[in-house]
């Protein structure tokens, strides 16, 4: 008897790390309907809208981004970034404990860092898949961990981490295919 493989696929707070994320899952699904599909993101991120309309497993953590200016709202949450860091953990960790997941796919985002680190923490095997030809911050941190990274052009290929051209990696160019599981 195969074990139906659980997923989580991690990534938000813009569309353009949730429309990969539910891209991948739907190609998933048709792909492998036996497995359980799970959608981590952020409070804050256009996945807060998107995800109830379309009703998939999900949870959204109360993390949101460093922020970069030096108004009074920028300052006064990246004050809060600490709390919210540990509360996300918390909450991922009893998520990761609730679904015993088999592989994380990281979006990027980041809604998809926490996720990320305690799949490194707990040696789940990690894909990434950036679509950008550079690589976000999340995708970048956690490149020479990842077993897979998909990107969708080889330029982004030149940014990741050294240790990483020994890994796997898949190159689709623009037209990104899903690889995995």
């Amino acid at each position: 008897m195969t074990k139906k493989p659980n997923i989580i696929i991690a990534g938000g707070g813009t569309g353009g790390h949730l429309f990969p994320a539910l891209a991948i899952g739907e190609q998933l699904m048709k792909k492998r309907p036996e497995a359980q599909v799970f959608y981590i993101g952020s409070k804050f991120g256009i996945e807060a809208r998107l995800l109830p309309k379309k009703e998939p497993a999900y949870a959204l953590l109360p993390i949101r981004g460093l922020q970069r200016g030096l108004s009074a709202q920028a300052l006064a949450r990246n004050f809060a970034l600490p709390f919210r860091l540990f509360r996300s953990y918390y909450l991922a960790k009893k998520i990761f404990n609730r679904i015993n997941p088999q592989v994380i796919v990281g979006t990027g985002g980041y809604a998809s860092a926490i996720p990320l680190k305690l799949a490194v923490r707990n040696n789940i095997p990690i894909l990434l898949q950036e679509q950008n030809s550079y690589p976000g911050l999340t995708t970048r941190m956690f490149a020479d961990k990842a077993d897979r990274i998909c990107v969708a052009f080889s330029d982004a290929y030149k940014y990741l981490k050294k240790k990483t051209l020994n890994s796997p990696v898949i190159q689709s160019g623009p037209k990104f295919r899903t690889a995995i599981v």
